[in-house]
C-alpha cells in the first residue's frame, strides 16, 4: 500500500456507473508496408544485392516501319506498303570521269537552238519560193532536232521528246515534198543544158509539169505555216531550248553516240555478208540513214581530234551514198512522171514520144552517177569504220 503524501487529501476511488462498460483501446496500426522490415532470407541461401532489369534490346527498325498501311490495299493481310522512293538507293557514280549532271542540258541546249533559229531565218524564203536553199535548210533544221532528241532520247524525258519529234516530223514531211520537187527540176534544168536540141524543149515540157506540181506543194506549205499548231510547235522548241528535258543527267553522251555506231557497223556487216559490194539500192539508202544518225550522235559531243576525223569520215560516205540515191530518186521520178502518176494532169500536155527519148537519155546519166557511187561506196566506208573505231574503239 503506497502512503499518502503530507498535505493532500487521498482521491477517492471513482465508481462504476451500472449498465456501462469501459471503452477498450483502439487497437495498434500495422506500420507502413515501406517501415516493415522483409524477412530474413531463407536459411542457407546467399543474399546478393537487388538490380533493377535492363530492358530488352529494341529490335533493328524495318523500311516499312512508320508506314501505315492503306485499307484498300491489296497486299495480303499483315502486309505493310513499301515506298520505294523511301528507300531507293543512291544513283552511282558518274560511269565516264569528267561527267557531271549539267552536260546534256548544256550540249543539247545550243544544238536545238541552232535548228530552231534556222527553222526562222528560212521560213520567209520557203513560203516565197525562187531560192530552193531555203526549203533545203529548213528541211536540214527539222531533221537535225528530230536526230538530236532520239541521240539523247534515253537522257530526256521520253514522253516530251516523243510528242516534240512527232510534231517536228509533220512540218518535216511537208517541207520534204517539196524539196523533192525542187531537187528534180534543178536537176533536170541541169541535164536540159546538156543534152541540146530537142531533147532540151522534151524535158522543158515535163519540167512545167513538175512545176504545176510544185506550186501545189508550196502552197500546202503555206497553208501549214499559217496554222496555229506550228506557232504552237515554235513556242515547245523554245521552251526546250530554255529548259532541256532531261530526265537522267547522269546519262553518258559518249556512251549514247557509240551505239548508234555500233547500230551502223552491225547494218554494214550484214549488207556485207549477204550482198558483197554492191546490196540492192533500197538498203544502201537504209545503210545512209544509219549513218545520219550516227553523225548526229556524234555531233553531241566536244571538238576532240578522234570526234572531228570521225564527223568527216561520216560526212564523205554519206556524200557518196547521197549521190547515189539522187539518181535512183531521178530515174524513178521520170518513169512516174512519163506513166502518168506524178500529177492529176499526168503527162497528157506532154509529147511522150520526144520526152521519153530525152528522159532516156537522162536516165543513162543517172545509172553512170550510180555505177561511180558504188565503186566509191567500199573506200568511203574503210575510212569511216577506220575513224569510228578510233573514237570508239572495236565495234
Amino acid at each position: 500500500m503506497t502512503a499518502a503524501t503530507p498535505g493532500k487529501t487521498p482521491a477517492k476511488p471513482r465508481a462504476k456507473t451500472p449498465g456501462r462498460t469501459t471503452k477498450a483501446a483502439p487497437a495498434a496500426q500495422p506500420a507502413a508496408a515501406d517501415a516493415v522490415a522483409p524477412p530474413g532470407p531463407a536459411a542457407g541461401r546467399r543474399t546478393t544485392t537487388s538490380r533493377p532489369k535492363r530492358a530488352p534490346r529494341p529490335a533493328p527498325l524495318k523500311p516499312t516501319d512508320g508506314i501505315t498501311p492503306v485499307a484498300d490495299d491489296p497486299s495480303p493481310a499483315g502486309a505493310l506498303p513499301v515506298d520505294a522512293d523511301a528507300i531507293a538507293p543512291p544513283r552511282p557514280a558518274p560511269r565516264r570521269p569528267g561527267l557531271i549532271p549539267t552536260d546534256i542540258a548544256d550540249t543539247i541546249r545550243p544544238v536545238l537552238g541552232k535548228a530552231v533559229a534556222d527553222i526562222r531565218a528560212h521560213e520567209e524564203g520557203s513560203r516565197r519560193g525562187g531560192d530552193i536553199e531555203n526549203v533545203h535548210k529548213m528541211r536540214v533544221a527539222t531533221r537535225r532536232i528530230r536526230a538530236y532528241l532520239k541521240a539523247a532520247r534515253p537522257a530526256l524525258d521520253r514522253v516530251a521528246v516523243d510528242r516534240l519529234r512527232d510534231d517536228v516530223r509533220e512540218l518535216a514531211g511537208t517541207l520534204g515534198v517539196l524539196r523533192d520537187h525542187d531537187v528534180m527540176i534543178d536537176r533536170l534544168h541541169t541535164e536540159a543544158s546538156r543534152l541540146g536540141e530537142p531533147d532540151t524543149a522534151a524535158l522543158e515540157q515535163l519540167i512545167a509539169r513538175l512545176d504545176a506540181d510544185r506550186v501545189l506543194a508550196r502552197r500546202r506549205l503555206v497553208a501549214e505555216l499559217d496554222d496555229p499548231a506550228y506557232a504552237a510547235l515554235l513556242t515547245e522548241l523554245d521552251e526546250a531550248v530554255a529548259t532541256p528535258p532531261v530526265a537522267d543527267p547522269w546519262a553518258d553522251l559518249v556512251a549514247l553516240a557509240a551505239a548508234e555506231w555500233r547500230v551502223l557497223v552491225k547494218q554494214q556487216r550484214r549488207l556485207q555478208r549477204r550482198f558483197g559490194d554492191d546490196p540492192p539500192n533500197d538498203d544502201l539508202h537504209d545503210l545512209r540513214i544509219y549513218g545520219k544518225r550516227a553523225r548526229y550522235a556524234a555531233e553531241l559531243l566536244p571538238s576532240e581530234p578522234r570526234t572531228v576525223a570521225f564527223l568527216g569520215a561520216l560526212a564523205e560516205f554519206q556524200e557518196v551514198l547521197g549521190d547515189h540515191q539522187d539518181a535512183c530518186v531521178l530515174e524513178d521520178q521520170l518513169r512516174e512522171l512519163l506513166g502518168g502518176g506524178a500529177s492529176p494532169g499526168g503527162a497528157a500536155d506532154v509529147d511522150l514520144a520526144a520526152a521519153g527519148i530525152a528522159a532516156g537519155r537522162v536516165i543513162q546519166g543517172c545509172r553512170e552517177r550510180r555505177v561511180t557511187a558504188r565503186a566509191d561506196y567500199p573506200g568511203a566506208w574503210k575510212k569511216v569504220k577506220a575513224a569510228g573505231d578510233a573514237a570508239f574503239g572495236d565495234a
